[in-house]
């Protein structure tokens, strides 16, 4: 994306699609008000040179430039405009922009350059009942049905506590200006792109949605234990290790001759260690006999395979998993994803030193390789107004590319 210029005025959502355009290649300008956007403030902050600044802030805003702008006067609005003249697209959000600012902006946008991507992403989308509602993450999560499935199923529903929705929508936000960049490319007609953060959350429910629909099953929702679509009794899913977890259904959760072979190796394994209670073979476990199976007979065997599970390590787990083909993953703790040799030989991480702010750190900023086009080294987020003087100066030649 080089030579894409985006302008960028947002809060989290926002800056998520901006930062995913950055790591693209496009030249990402801030456009803040003057001592930059509040979202540089939000909670939970960290300690730099600078002071307190956000921790997710400095997370989605890394490689890209900040000019100062007051939006909402007059001269303010036409220097935007001139900055439209050189963009291929705006992004913004409901956090940092309300409607009628949006209206304002965008009109005046298109107007200077009937090409340019407009991209706003709202908690509901435009032109419904909900239009006008301000919206939490948490809202979000629980309107889009998330929260119905999260929680274990005897207490109320839960929120993941990431802002998932927030960052679901500003991702696929820059998924969608990049098509309505595409349709400009090829017709020279730019579009406005109204993103619903609701209907992000809703499409991450996958099937979900089609066992309502086909099955008029309302799945209910599970955490270490759950209750699988077609059974009768209720099923483990996490299990703990001699020194952390693993997820694992090894009897009664489908999956068909994969899992029937899965839970052969178990078995095979659990015998050759001492393990050989005769309830590991007493019922179909897999087969077409699991739908018939008891709770207590379930509870039984998941109290052999839990004991067996709680003296081995994660890591002697994962190796003979891989090697016979039992269905089990570790559950990666922060600590364990930035350890993980996997992530460490794709390259996931990428240094990022920020001399001005006294950090230095890793980031999952290679989350795609690209053969010809390879993602953006990360760069240090800006400072408030850090490149207003730059860009603003090349209006007095005539441009402000």
């Amino acid at each position: 994306m080089n030579g894409v210029r985006v302008l960028e005025l947002s809060a989290l959502a926002g800056a998520v699609a901006g930062r995913v355009l950055a790591d693209l290649g496009a030249e990402v300008i801030k456009v803040e008000p003057e001592g930059g956007e509040p979202f540089r403030r939000s909670v939970p902050t960290v300690p730099t040179a600078y002071g307190e600044e956000s921790g997710a802030w400095l997370a989605f805003n890394h490689g890209k430039k900040s000019v100062t702008l007051d939006i909402d006067s007059d001269e303010g609005l036409a220097t935007f405009a001139r900055l439209c003249k050189t963009a291929d697209i705006v992004v913004t959000d409901w956090e940092r922009l309300t409607l009628a600012q949006m209206d304002r902006l965008g009109a005046a946008a298109r107007d200077a350059n009937p090409a340019l991507v407009f991209a706003e992403i709202l908690p509901f989308g435009r032109g419904a009942p909900y239009q006008d509602y301000a919206a939490t993450d948490t809202t979000l999560q629980a309107l889009g049905g998330h929260l119905y499935l999260n929680g274990d199923v005897d207490r109320p529903p839960v929120r993941i506590s990431l802002p998932v929705g927030l960052i679901q929508g500003g991702a696929e936000a820059a998924s969608a200006a990049l098509m309505a960049y595409h349709h400009s490319l090829k017709t020279g007609e730019g579009q406005r792109v109204d993103v619903s953060v609701q209907e992000c959350i809703v499409w991450t429910l996958l099937n979900s949605t089609m066992a309502w629909q086909i099955l008029g099953l309302n799945e209910m929702r599970g955490g270490a234990i759950r209750k699988e679509r077609a059974n009768r009794f209720f099923t483990r899913l996490v299990w703990e290790t001699k020194d952390g977890y693993i997820f694992f259904g090894p009897v009664g959760g489908g999956g068909g001759a994969a899992r029937i072979k899965s839970y052969e190796a178990l078995v095979k394994w659990m015998n050759e260690d001492g393990f050989d209670d005769p309830i590991l073979t007493k019922n179909d476990w897999n087969g077409d006999g699991q739908f018939f199976i008891s709770q207590e007979d379930y509870d039984a065997v998941t109290a052999v395979i839990m004991s067996f599970i709680k003296a081995k390590t994660t890591e002697e787990l994962m190796e003979r998993a891989v090697r016979e083909r039992i269905l089990l993953a570790p559950i990666s703790s922060v600590a364990g994803v930035f350890e993980n040799r996997q992530f460490r030989a794709r390259g996931l991480f990428r240094k990022l030193d920020d001399p001005a702010r006294g950090l230095s750190v890793e980031l999952p900023s290679h989350w795609a390789n690209l053969s010809e086009t390879p993602l953006a080294d990360p760069r240090p987020a800006p400072a408030p107004g850090a490149d207003t003087d730059a860009i603003f100066a090349k209006e007095t030649e005539g441009s402000l590319t």
